[in-house]
């Protein structure tokens, strides 16, 4: 059977591993050997002889052969024809041959070093035989103390140390120097492509602003702009000409600043047309939301009154009456319907706009045009709009304690149309009044000087500064008036570059703790700790003047400021609505 299976692996050429060899292809322990009898002598038969074989079979040393390097399988080379060592082979009573035979050759070769002559007796005293580890010393030429210091100059060598040394820490020394050179001028560049990105984002934002106006303070950027340029074409007009050519050019001025000042009017009107038509729809939603309130376990109720759903109904036909794509049949018809439904209200202005649909009804039967009946419609809104919004049950005793009489216009207006600033004793002038008073300012400007300020004190955590009390009227006073809007170092008068950084940095911010400067000169200044040492006597000795100016014009600041916090009120501010 093993002979077989050796048989079949040799030819499907399958190698075999050493264990599996010994393994499975060994021979038994004991075999019978059957010896034919010899024919030459007569009365003998064969017979059976049992022998015994002895296994030694081996685990085969590595002798050659490589690895696999995927499979790590070791391949030994001629592990066949290669028998076991001489040492654990017993020769007794076995008679065998080997399969291998080695040959031993004897040869001649030379040795590396020479022979020594062997040496018996006294002559081993008086005999040498060197060897290669010994060192053979010759004796020199005689070197006296001094140049033998001279030869090994210690000093030179300590200098040439210290020296090298002394170059390498200059060296390190300019290496970090030229290193931190570079991040500062690399967080400069940084510093100043933000600030440059922060001036075209500005520019930009500026130039989008004047072109599309929304709000108030843009239209006031470009008021501002065209009396800008108005006084600089004055100044050349009164440089060039002088006579009659002056008041030509005076009377076209005048011409181009008032088709500017008409253009930016009719924008202004009908941004305001807007702004009322979403205002409305805002408050006929508000009028037609149910009332919510929170209950029990955080559930939110709602209450559908009558005077919702009054709002709801009547604001249905608001939006109809409109909607100008209506057709003539189809307007008479809502007019006919907005009759009857108007009719059950009780309002000082039913009557009013009674009168005005009778009249758009006789004007549609006439076949007039739309375009004749757009102030008609108008009037028509604005009633139905003051119907809607007007309830029974409103208390106007809160309306007239929210108003207050202009002593300018002679109009009322509500208290959040008069403008208030900390020098003001009285709100008795409205918005549109004060804006007549004097020419256009953009306001934005100090707008954003006082966004700085307040930016500054946060981070300082002073907030009980002024700062967060002044609005941008005082700020505009504190530049224009005080500083007369320019840097008390540079002189610079781009109001856009102005800043009102801390005059002394150890106090809050106040109007009487601040100097005009520009950004640059700002960072700078609030680096300095000894003002005197840095400023000189007159340049201190001016500002000190504006700040009494400041401490005058802001005195009732002052005063209400010291009264508030010794009376010890100050600690009650938005408990309730007397101190807030």
């Amino acid at each position: 059977m093993d002979l077989e299976l050796a048989e079949s692996a040799r030819e499907e050429n399958i190698r075999l591993e050493p264990q599996v060899y010994y393994n499975n292809f060994s021979l038994p322990d004991i075999i019978t050997v059957c010896i034919p009898a010899d024919g030459t002598t007569e009365g003998k038969v064969s017979r059976d002889l049992v022998v015994e074989i002895e296994n030694q079979a081996i685990i085969k040393p590595f002798i050659g052969g490589y690895v696999d390097k995927i499979t790590k399988t070791e391949y030994h080379d001629a592990f066949t024809q290669t028998g076991p060592p001489l040492e654990r082979i017993k020769f007794e009573g076995i008679l065998s041959r080997d399969t291998q035979t080695v040959e031993e050759k004897a040869i001649e070769i030379d040795t590396p070093r020479d022979c020594a002559t062997v040496n018996f007796g006294d002559a081993t005293e008086h005999s040498y035989v060197s060897k290669y580890t010994d060192r053979v010393i010759e004796p020199g030429k005689y070197e006296s103390y001094d140049e033998m210091t001279k030869r090994i100059d210690l000093i030179g060598k300590v200098t040439l140390i210290q020296r090298n040394f002394r170059r390498y820490m200059w060296q390190r020394l300019i290496k970090e120097s030229a290193a931190e050179w570079r991040r500062l001028q690399k967080e400069q560049k940084r510093r100043e492509s933000k600030r440059t990105k922060v001036r075209q984002d500005e520019y930009r934002k500026e130039c989008i602003v004047k072109t599309f106006p929304k709000t108030k303070q843009d239209f006031d950027a470009l008021y501002a702009q065209v009396q800008m340029w108005k006084e600089n074409e004055l100044k050349q007009i009164c440089e060039k000409y002088s006579g009659a050519p002056k008041i030509a050019e005076m009377n076209m001025l005048l011409d181009k600043e008032v088709q500017l000042l008409n253009g930016i009017e009719r924008q202004r009107q009908i941004l305001q047309q807007q702004a009322k038509k979403v205002r409305n729809e805002q408050i006929l939603k508000k009028l037609g939301d149910p009332v919510k309130w929170v209950g029990y376990n955080s559930l939110i109720i709602q209450m559908d009154t009558l005077s919702n759903q009054r709002a709801r109904y009547l604001t249905n036909y608001y939006r109809k009456l409109a909607d100008e794509t209506q057709g003539a049949h189809e307007r008479i018809t809502l007019l006919n319907r907005l009759s009857d439904v108007i009719a059950k209200e009780v309002h000082p202005a039913v009557d009013e706009l009674e009168t005005l649909l009778q009249r758009e009804r006789q004007l549609l039967i006439c076949n007039v045009k739309e375009t004749g009946l757009d102030l008609l419609r108008k009037r028509q809104l604005t009633l139905l709009m003051d119907i809607i919004s007007t309830d029974k049950t409103e208390d106007t005793d809160s309306k007239k304690s929210n108003s207050r009489l202009c002593k300018k216009c002679s109009r009322v207006r509500p208290i959040s149309k008069f403008p208030l600033d900390t020098r003001l004793t009285s709100a008795s002038i409205c918005e549109r009044c004060t804006d007549l008073q004097g020419p256009a300012v953009d306001i934005a400007i100090y707008r954003s000087i006082l966004r700085s300020i307040r930016r500054d004190e946060k981070k300082r955590g002073a907030l009980s500064s002024f700062a967060f009390i002044i609005q941008d009227n005082d700020i505009k006073h504190i530049v224009n008036n005080i500083w007369h809007g320019h840097s008390a170092i540079s002189n610079e008068t781009n109001r856009a570059e102005l800043r009102l950084p801390r005059w002394n940095i150890a106090k809050d911010w106040a109007p009487w703790n601040c100097i005009c400067l520009t950004e640059g000169e700002a960072r700078a200044h609030l680096k300095i700790v000894n003002l005197e040492l840095y400023y000189e006597k007159s340049i201190i000795k001016d500002i000190k003047n504006k700040h009494a100016l400041s401490k005058s014009a802001f005195k009732q600041l002052r005063e209400i400021d010291q009264v508030f916090v010794e009376s010890g009120n100050w600690w009650q501010v938005g408990l309730n609505g007397s101190n807030v």
